[in-house]
């Protein structure tokens, strides 16, 4: 499986905002999340980076 893990870094941290994401939209800086249990998250932030192998992106919130 390709699915990755969603991140937020906030003062220098990172924590895990969703595990198993197979899904991620981006407009005007509200990202929305969907992982394979379909489980959502929502928030406001900026794309920093995504990892393949590390199945890991990671956004800085704003």
């Amino acid at each position: 499986m390709c699915d990755i893990n969603v991140y937020v870094s906030s003062n220098g941290k990172e924590e895990i905002v969703l595990e198993n994401v197979e899904q991620v939209k981006s407009k005007n800086h509200e990202i929305s999340l969907i992982n394979i249990f379909g489980e959502q998250r929502t928030f406001k932030a900026d794309f920093i980076y995504y990892s393949n192998s590390e199945k890991k992106m990671v956004f800085e919130l704003l």
